[in-house]
């Protein structure tokens, strides 16, 4: 299912670039393309027509999760982080999965929501057992591709062959760690193609800093990663990958906390 979640992936590029507390929900129709939405930490997470209430505050609660108070986060940063969401109108958006439908149209989510968006979080009623992960995994895309990259536009510039992010994703191709052979056919696009590269990148540097690859059914036998990106611990990170830990140790650690486990497999049992 890879290579078609890439595609759409593509596609929805080619359309993009709450109370504080508690996940609200609307089930007011404020656009004729998303049906529903709910608020999570700032970040309005906007639902397709087909997409179950309990999935939809599901997503929003993991978001939140990954906002519990622990000893790394810095206030202040996390405080900017937060005002951008909300100032900027970053948003999210989840859907329902089908292989079958070649002509999916992304969507226009209500003004002022535009620009500040990457992709979608799909419900997948066919592959439950891969929800988990496909949560974690777009919810990280939008903390790192919209919302520290507004944030922070310098270090987390994926146009900039100087900046914390690019270099620290150099790294790790120039090492062998990170295998990006599959996206060759973008190059054509340097927009794309810098911006799915780092994109990955980042969502695997945390996956392997929160020691989640299990937990996100990402890990392959024999190693403590995948064919991707072969490690997946935060030992292996701090050792092989310098830059990529202190890029992690300086923004996202201060940021955002690792979302318990046990809580998520709660929400997404069937990825037990």
């Amino acid at each position: 299912m890879k290579c078609v979640i890439t595609s759409l992936l593509l596609l929805l590029l080619g359309f993009s670039c709450s109370d504080e507390n508690n996940t609200n929900k609307d089930n007011t129709n404020s656009s004729s393309d998303f049906s529903s939405y709910i608020d999570s930490k700032n970040l309005r997470i906007f639902a397709k027509s087909g997409v179950s209430e309990s999935f939809l505050n599901n997503v929003g609660t993991s978001y939140e999760l990954m906002f519990s108070d622990g000893e790394n986060i810095d206030p202040m940063m996390r405080s900017h982080y937060l005002t951008t969401t909300k100032d900027k109108y970053a948003y999210q958006r989840v859907g329902v999965f089908s292989e079958d439908d070649p002509n999916f149209d992304p969507g226009t989510p209500p003004k002022p929501y535009d620009h500040n968006v990457t992709d979608y979080i799909w419900e997948l009623e066919d592959e439950p057992e891969e929800q988990l992960g496909e949560v974690v995994e777009h919810l990280l895309h939008t903390v790192t591709t919209v919302i520290l990259y507004l944030a922070y536009p310098d270090e987390w510039d994926y146009n900039n062959s100087s900046s914390a992010l690019y270099l620290a994703m150099q790294e790790a191709v120039e090492k062998g760690i990170y295998d990006i052979s599959d996206y060759s056919d973008l190059k054509n696009d340097k927009d794309a193609y810098n911006k799915i590269l780092t994109q990955e990148y980042a969502y695997w540097l945390i996956l392997a800093e929160w020691n989640y690859f299990i937990t996100a059914r990402k890990k392959m036998d024999g190693i403590s990663g995948n064919e991707e990106f072969i490690i997946g611990t935060p030992n292996e990170i701090s050792s092989k990958l310098p830059l990529g830990h202190k890029l992690y140790k300086n923004y996202v650690e201060k940021i955002i906390s690792i979302p318990d486990s046990q809580i998520m497999l709660n929400l997404f049992p069937s990825s037990r």
